[in-house]
């Protein structure tokens, strides 16, 4: 490990605490991101010796404690991030402190410092009660007021001059990160709908009672920041019955996230391989006939929108049933606009990594895996591969699938004299049959 010049852990649902023999990676000079996990415990004062590095990002884990001091000797470092954690105490003035901003330790109710956003410490103990209460109250009082007022005529000329996010239609209400946190109850881990490799989702309610998803991005991830330009562009002007309103969004430099409508069925993933009333490979699909005729019809015409009404040709890429939400009345919805591609006129923005696909086995077409080529038709592919998937219970991806076998060919060979040997069971019993009659 002493000649490790960067480590990157983010998002594995680590446990743990930090050992102290990390101090001893002397060689790290670029960055140490171990956000996006379940780390506890306190930050090891070892973490100064690490001298030349440039990047340290500790947010969204369960670190307790107070930060240690020796931080503030890393005089390379320049991005701090230990944000949502549960820390306390004051933070430190000293070294590398003195050019943080709050973001870098928002989400830690236990903390205080002279940073906007922080409980202020307590005063010097020499000063008594009484005359803090004579004195320094009504001083304060004035000059916190008078801040307000300037802070706030500052913030908002500022907000017309450079917005913080893509510009949302009006209707798409504000929201502060304070309302985000107390929405989440600190970004709890009982509150975690879902990680990916952009970042978590979680669940929360608004100030109005409004059940909503939240997406929080991984900003350690250069795609990931990408992506939520990409969703905005594309959300904030797509208007569908089968895509996924988005509520508004949150962006400063170190959190972004996207606020969507919580779906109370979850996704179409979930409704199909639940635990419960599971089948011989612990699967279930409980939606009869005409449920799945409906949300692939659904999905069909929410496809055909992006492809040739919207306000510009959108190919989606990376359409699965993980990425359909069904509402109350098992309405589909797309969602995750993460890496589809924009097109105008004969050009494609591609932006996002094309890496990224290759997380996505079983779901993407012959063109994207030889060549790159993002076309609707790998859009169609896709659809084609959730539609077997929806009538026949398998996962593209499933062990049975060996030797050469897809789901494609499994149906293909029993297609159409024997195709009752490929539906799924569940759709083929009589109780099934009963249900879709109703």
């Amino acid at each position: 490990m002493d000649k490790v010049q960067a480590i990157d852990i983010s998002a594995n649902r680590i446990t743990g605490h930090i050992p102290n023999a990390i101090g001893s990676c002397v060689a790290l000079d670029q960055y140490l991101n171990l956000s996006f996990n379940k780390i506890e415990g306190m930050i090891p004062d070892s973490i100064g010796k690490l001298q030349n590095l440039q990047d340290l990002d500790l947010s969204f884990n369960n670190l307790s404690g107070k930060i240690p001091m020796s931080l503030g000797a890393l005089k390379k470092l320049q991005h701090l991030n230990i944000s949502t954690n549960k820390l306390s105490g004051e933070v430190p003035k000293d070294g590398v402190f003195k050019n943080l901003g709050a973001s870098s330790f928002v989400g830690n109710l236990g903390l205080c410092g002279q940073w906007e956003n922080l409980t202020p410490c307590s005063l010097a103990n020499h000063k008594s009660l009484k005359h803090i209460k004579r004195v320094v109250i009504p001083i304060g009082a004035v000059v916190f007021f008078t801040c307000c007022v300037l802070m706030g005529l500052s913030w908002r000329f500022y907000c017309k001059r450079h917005p913080t996010s893509p510009q949302l239609e009006l209707g798409h209400q504000r929201i502060s990160y304070q309302e985000l946190l107390a929405a989440s109850d600190g970004f709890i881990e009982a509150n975690l709908l879902g990680v990916g490799s952009f970042g978590k989702v979680f669940k929360g309610a608004l100030n109005d009672g409004t059940m909503v998803a939240i997406k929080v991005l991984n900003m350690q991830n250069e795609d990931a920041r990408k992506s939520f330009d990409r969703e905005c562009n594309v959300l904030r002007r797509v208007r569908h019955r089968n895509l996924l309103r988005i509520i508004t969004t949150y962006s400063d430099p170190d959190f972004k996230a996207l606020i969507f409508p919580l779906m109370p069925n979850g996704s179409l993933e979930i409704f199909l391989y639940s635990a419960h009333d599971q089948n011989s490979e612990g699967q279930v699909c409980r939606l009869n006939f005409i449920q799945r005729l409906s949300i692939v019809m659904d999905i069909a015409q929410g496809l055909e929108y992006l492809h040739h009404h919207c306000f510009v040709q959108v190919i989606h890429c990376d359409l699965k049933p993980g990425n359909v939400l069904l509402g109350d009345d098992m309405t589909a919805y797309l969602i995750d606009f993460g890496i589809s591609r924009l097109c105008f006129g004969n050009s494609i923005d591609l932006g996002t990594s094309t890496n990224i696909l290759k997380g996505f086995i079983g779901y993407i077409s012959p063109e994207y895996g030889l060549s790159g080529a993002v076309t609707t038709k790998g859009d169609v592919y896709s659809y084609g591969i959730v539609l077997l998937e929806m009538f026949t219970g398998k996962k593209p991806t499933s062990s049975i699938f060996v030797e050469g076998m897809n789901l494609q060919k499994w149906v293909s060979r029993c297609f159409p004299n024997t195709i009752e040997e490929v539906t799924d069971d569940y759709l083929l019993s009589s109780d099934t049959n009963n249900d879709g009659d109703k």
